[in-house]
């Protein structure tokens, strides 16, 4: 039996071979491993896979977490402006049928989904019950790695522990977290392609905490990031404008400067930067936003998987040349998110980008 040869070739391997820059009886070079070596360089040899979900390129791995009784407690119903939604419950069996289903479809298009369980259960925020603890784009992964979020409203305080876990657990490194008195829902941000990125500052991000994501965004490669504004709540809980809390909810990016887009809840100087980018807006069907069209996802460029339910807005994607792939997610809407508040998105191709 030879040591330090190899089989195929007989010829002995060279056990330096794979380090940069060796040389022979001298310290590593450390000047050239900070000068020419890049972290994302490194990052598939450290962390097992090319981590990053930046744009619209062809998704191919995310991360679901199903429906439990969490999502359906009678407390809600005690105060259903406090907890943020109409004081109609869901059907618990009909939401994990149709959640169970979005997995599904997710695997016939050769999505890799990564059914992920909380820590513990039932999972718990700061202050009680963590209430849309299914809402996976918490988690929110770009070139090289996750953001964690610190969120807003007192019942999803805390799952930013889960998400931390969940996303170490499947090897994905952390890049940042959000602290101090740094409110920022990043995963509610919009991936409009591999160098846009839309921020909104609205009930779920404050300017402190936008500031201590910008860098982070920019790092990894975004060239721009629009701060938008949304109206907010007062007392009253308003439900015909949802809209308030998350951009993922007025905006869909479809192509390199395509998107579908509702006007009312966000402010105009964002559409007027859009058209300034050169974005042709197709706006939403008033009488179906209810139905969080806007919040479907975009798989690849020109193909998006949206609630069937919104006729209208399919058709009028079609009408532009949008494949569009329909599945019935009604009953889950009615915990207050939707398709894509309900996906982490790990793991995408480079896809188009805004500026050239």
């Amino acid at each position: 039996m030879s040591n330090n040869s190899n089989s195929d070739s007989g010829k002995a391997t060279n056990p330096f071979e794979g380090f940069s820059f060796y040389e022979e009886g001298k310290v590593p070079q450390y000047h050239k491993y900070h000068a020419e070596v890049s972290y994302m360089d490194e990052l598939e040899r450290i962390w097992g896979k090319k981590w990053g979900a930046q744009g619209i390129g062809c998704l191919r791995e995310v991360a679901m977490v199903s429906p439990t009784e969490t999502e359906v407690l009678e407390l809600y119903e005690q105060d259903s402006s406090f907890f943020v939604f109409n004081g109609v419950t869901p059907n618990l069996a009909l939401m994990q049928e149709q959640h169970q289903g979005l997995v599904q479809l997710y695997e016939s298009l050769d999505i890799k989904v990564n059914q992920i369980r909380w820590a513990d259960d039932p999972p718990m925020s700061a202050y009680g019950p963590m209430k849309r603890s299914i809402s996976a784009a918490a988690g929110f992964v770009v070139n090289g790695g996750a953001i964690i979020p610190r969120e807003a409203t007192p019942y999803w305080r805390g799952r930013s522990k889960y998400v931390t876990k969940a996303l170490v657990d499947l090897g994905c490194p952390i890049l940042y977290t959000v602290h101090g008195y740094g409110v920022c829902e990043v995963g509610a941000g919009v991936r409009m392609s591999d160098d846009f990125f839309i921020l909104m500052l609205s009930t779920d991000c404050n300017r402190e905490g936008a500031e201590q994501v910008l860098p982070v965004l920019e790092r990894a490669g975004y060239k721009k990031i629009l701060l938008s504004h949304s109206p907010g709540p007062l007392g009253d809980y308003h439900e015909e404008v949802p809209g308030w809390m998350h951009a993922d909810m007025w905006i869909m990016p479809l192509d390199r400067k395509l998107a579908m887009i509702y006007p009312p809840w966000v402010n105009y100087q964002t559409i007027r930067d859009l058209h300034e980018l050169g974005y042709e807006l197709i706006e939403a069907p008033r009488e179906e936003v209810h139905l969080y069209g806007v919040n479907g996802i975009t798989i690849e460029p020109m193909k998006v998987i949206m609630n069937s339910s919104a006729g209208k807005t399919i058709k009028l994607l079609e009408s532009h040349g949008v494949e569009v792939i329909p599945h019935c997610y009604d009953e889950v809407h009615k915990y207050g998110g939707g398709i894509r508040c309900n996906t982490m998105q790990l793991i995408r191709d480079v896809g188009p980008c805004t500026f050239d």
